[in-house]
């Protein structure tokens, strides 16, 4: 299996994603991210590794003027979730599956591009900053979100399925958190030609209401299931022991930490 085709979905765990993992994570994140971003009026905006558009929707909705907005992802499945969200809008909405270190996107088409929660699974992350490099304006800019701390839900999780499923799977569990020191995101940056206007955090409240559906959501799933119903339970059980400082009114609220980085190009 190739770097790329490691991060491919099934329809099934694009629908998961976005039913779960989007609503409790990724569309808060979204609505922080552009709270925090001064969109260009009839600006054109890509939003890289989009998955189900979250970002993508939350930029629709605050994209002042008549613009064009862009959505590119590794995996079709996302993106067919995502075109079946769009909703009416002014502004021109494209969607494109591919690798983004090959985007079938024109050169200075760009006002501004964003990359949430993306760039650690990039297996080239170097050619993955030049070819959005290659597709900014001059003078554009790049919005970076990455995960700062493993947070304190996907730690519990690692370490109940290392005792209960296995170090692959508590691998996986703490994978999305692999790529998190600021100062070497801040290098790669600068070695892909971006200079730093922003580097900031965001702090999210995670809410964990049905926390079997969410793990369930994870790509873990496979390897849990794998173990049988029992082995579930024992993985549930030791999570919700280990989170138990963060329990509200029968709902776990977790604390989740990462950096914003905004980035010029010449």
């Amino acid at each position: 299996m190739s770097p790329i085709d490691a991060f491919r979905l099934s329809d099934a765990a694009a629908r998961k994603y976005q039913d779960h993992s989007v609503p409790a994570m990724f569309a808060p994140l979204a609505e922080a991210t552009v709270e925090r971003l001064e969109l260009p009026a009839d600006g054109h905006i890509l939003d890289v590794a989009c998955g189900t558009g979250a970002l993508t929707r939350v930029i629709l909705q605050h994209l002042p003027g008549k613009g064009r907005v862009v959505g590119a992802d590794l995996n079709q499945s996302m993106i067919d979730i995502a075109q079946s969200l769009t909703t009416q809008t002014n502004h021109r909405v494209d969607w494109v599956a591919s690798d983004v270190t090959a985007l079938p996107l024109d050169a200075h088409s760009f006002d501004l591009a964003c990359i949430q929660q993306g760039l650690q699974f990039f297996p080239d992350k170097p050619a993955a900053l030049a070819e959005i490099y290659r597709v900014l304006k001059p003078g554009g800019r790049l919005c970076l979100t990455c995960w700062r701390a493993i947070s304190p839900f996907n730690n519990a999780l690692a370490e109940a399925l290392a005792i209960h499923v296995g170090d692959d799977a508590a691998q996986k569990a703490r994978a999305p958190f692999s790529f998190r020191d600021g100062d070497v995101i801040t290098n790669l940056l600068r070695q892909a030609g971006y200079s730093i206007a922003l580097h900031d955090g965001i702090i999210l409240q995670r809410r964990f209401e049905d926390l079997r559906a969410q793990v369930l959501a994870l790509p873990v799933e496979q390897d849990m299931r794998e173990k049988g119903e029992a082995v579930i339970d024992l993985v549930l059980d030791d999570i919700s022991t280990r989170l138990a400082p963060y329990a509200q009114n029968g709902v776990f609220i977790v604390p989740q930490e990462a950096h914003f980085f905004v980035t010029m190009r010449p």
